[in-house]
This record gives structure tokens, C-alpha cells and sequence, in this order.
């Protein structure tokens, strides 16, 4: 039996809003403690900054002509995580073991065999005086996997928890929605499609808003059937094959030239619509869905899943675990895993050839 270790968890998703931090105890079995979760946003400067560097990354040639700009934005990436990181280990005064550092996504291209998560590991494993684990997905990638999504193994340990001997289904909706579906240790996961992704990017070029609150602007607007059922047929929402997917792939243009709420709402149903469509050719009506991630929170979007799935579908945070940390617990969880070598990702996940580990140990001190 592995011995009990303490890990900090970081993650920035796709989102862009900041880092949300766990530090929980496990031996990447079944022993889960959660000690801590808080999140630090990105201000607003920087925030932007990083967006639009991303959004001009089209490939590695572009990461390659824009070499200064991406070093400058990598070194404050991880400046922060270990500002971040000093101030929690400080107030908490727990003794960490490692860090486990997601980075922040730049650009994710399995099918040209690489991804890139922005971050230094070896700075910050130099500024913590700490054992950082970082690059969870390329080992992954190097084995003919995806990448992606990495935390099934996670999803289990607290589907067992909440659901034991039962299966159920994680749904997790971020800027793209994915699935693991957990029974006892079968697990297989995938990206579904849009999450948030199509409601913000709209949100931000036509009002400068970053969400849509509680789906409210969504819940006034009228859905638009017609743009629904000429754009639901698209390929890029429509793909059986389609393992994981980059959120630049998505484009809100087909609701262009409805008014303000209207495109809104038809964009939440059109998001919900595919959710819903996949989890019914896939799962009977009693399969059990946990909802988690940033996207549970847009009513409107819960309501539409709920309405055209008609399953059971329950909000994680009723059951006492917090829906906005389940990510920075998993990097953490991870970098145990990986810290012990187990695996991380599966065939039946990521689509690599066998269960391989994943995170690289960085000790820069």
C-alpha cells in the first residue's frame, strides 16, 4: 500500500477567469481527503492579454514566431501560481509534498500529436522549494492518446462515493462539455461537444460580458428552432468519431443577425441539445448524472439538459463536494497517481494504446 501524501492541485481552464487550487491528502487509491479550495482570478489586464495571445495560436509555427511574447506571458503564468501557491501554504501552514500544475492550455492538436500547457515547472519548482509535477498529457499524446480528458480516474474515486455499486455518469461542462461514465472500475470518458464555449465567446464580442449568469439572459430570449435544426446536422456537432475537441473549433456565427436574447437562448438550447442527444443514443434512462463544472451553474443550460434528457441528472454540490474545485482535486490527485507511477489514462478515456502514467516529476531546488 502506498503511503498517504499531501498534494496541491492547479488549474486554469479554458475559461480564462484564473486558478482554482485544492490541496487534498491521498494514496491515489481510494483515501481522499479534501483539505482546501479557492480560487484566484486573473485580473482583467491580464486576462485579456492571454486571450488574445491565444486566440492568434493556430498552430506550433505560430507559438515558434511569437517566442518572446509566449516566454513573457509563461514567466507571469507562473509567477502567479507561485504567488498563489506560497500564499495558501502560508495561511494553512500545511506541509505539502508536491504540486501538481496543470498550466494553462494554449493550444490542443492530438490528431498532429501535440498539445501545449503553458507554465515553467522548473521555476516554480524553484520558488516553492517543492516537487512539481507537470505535463500530465504528453505522455499520453506520445502513445497515440488524446490527451484528454484526464480526469476520469478522479471521477471515480468519488463516483464510488457517492454512487457505490451503482453507475453513474460525470458530466462535466467547462468551456467544452465532456463525460466519464463510472461502474465500479469500468470507466469510459470523452469530449461530448460545446459547454460554455459558443455563450461566452458570444457574450464577450457582442456585449464585453464574461457569462451569462445563472442563464438568466438566456431564460428571456426565444429559442430559434429553425437555426437550431439547419446547424445541429454539422459535422463538428455531429461527429460519432470525434474523440476530443480544441474550443477554437467552435463559432457562434449561425445565431448572427437574431436579437440579443434570443441568440442566447437559441445558443444555450443548440449546447443542451447536444449534451442531451449524446447521453440519450448512449445511456438508458436510469443511469444517475452528476453535473460539475462552471457550466452547472447556468440554470437555464440545467434546465434544457434536464427537460431533453429526462434522466436523473443531480448537481454535485449536493452531495458535499464542491462542483467548481472537482479539476484542481483531480491535477492533484493526478500528480500523486503520477508521483507513484500508477496510470492515469486508459484505452477507454484518452483512446491511448494502454493504461499509462502521465505527469513528469520537475525538483528545481
Amino acid at each position: 500500500m502506498d503511503k498517504i501524501i499531501t498534494s496541491l492541485g492547479l488549474m486554469s481552464g479554458t475559461s480564462l477567469d484564473g486558478i482554482d487550487a485544492s490541496i487534498i491528502k491521498s494514496d491515489g487509491n481510494s483515501h481522499l481527503e479534501i483539505l482546501l479550495n479557492k480560487f484566484f482570478p486573473y485580473s482583467h489586464d491580464f486576462k485579456q492579454k492571454l486571450g488574445n495571445y491565444i486566440n492568434n495560436i493556430h498552430s506550433l509555427k505560430d507559438i515558434e514566431n511569437s517566442k518572446s511574447e509566449y516566454k513573457e506571458l509563461e514567466r507571469e503564468i507562473t509567477l502567479y501560481h507561485s504567488q498563489i501557491s506560497n500564499e495558501i501554504i502560508s495561511e494553512q501552514n500545511i506541509s505539502l509534498d508536491i504540486v501538481g500544475f496543470h498550466g494553462q492550455t494554449i493550444i490542443h492538436k492530438p490528431s498532429e500529436k501535440y498539445t501545449i500547457q503553458m507554465g515553467d515547472p522548473n521555476l516554480l519548482s524553484q520558488i516553492l522549494k517543492k516537487k512539481v509535477i507537470f505535463n500530465f498529457r504528453k505522455n499520453d499524446i506520445e502513445n497515440n492518446g488524446e490527451g484528454a480528458p484526464l480526469t476520469p480516474i478522479y471521477h471515480s474515486l468519488i463516483a464510488k462515493k457517492i454512487y457505490p455499486n451503482k453507475p453513474s455518469i460525470f458530466l462535466n461542462i467547462g468551456g467544452i462539455t465532456n463525460y466519464t461514465y463510472c461502474d465500479g472500475d469500468n470507466l469510459r470518458a470523452k469530449d461530448i461537444g460545446p459547454g460554455n464555449v459558443l455563450i461566452d465567446e458570444y457574450l464577450k464580442k457582442t456585449k464585453k460580458l464574461e457569462f451569462d449568469l445563472d442563464g438568466n439572459i438566456a431564460s428571456q430570449g426565444k429559442v430559434n428552432m429553425d437555426i437550431i435544426n439547419q446547424f445541429i446536422e454539422h459535422e463538428i456537432y455531429n461527429s460519432k468519431n470525434r474523440h476530443s475537441y480544441d474550443r477554437s473549433e467552435f463559432d457562434f456565427n449561425f445565431v448572427k443577425g437574431l436579437e440579443f436574447e434570443d441568440a442566447v437562448s437559441t445558443l444555450n438550447y443548440f449546447t443542451a441539445l447536444i449534451i442531451s442527444n449524446f447521453l440519450n443514443e448512449n445511456f438508458d434512462e436510469n443511469t444517475n448524472i452528476i453535473l460539475c463544472g462552471g457550466g452547472r451553474k447556468n440554470k437555464t443550460l440545467s434546465k434544457n439538459i434536464k427537460n431533453l434528457t429526462k434522466k436523473n441528472v443531480v448537481d454535485i454540490d449536493e452531495f458535499n463536494f464542491d462542483g467548481d474545485f472537482i479539476e484542481s482535486q483531480a491535477f492533484a490527485y493526478l500528480a500523486i497517481r503520477s508521483f507513484f507511477k500508477k496510470n492515469i489514462s486508459y484505452p477507454k478515456t484518452t483512446k491511448v494504446k494502454k493504461p499509462i502514467t502521465g505527469g513528469e516529476v520537475f525538483e528545481n531546488f
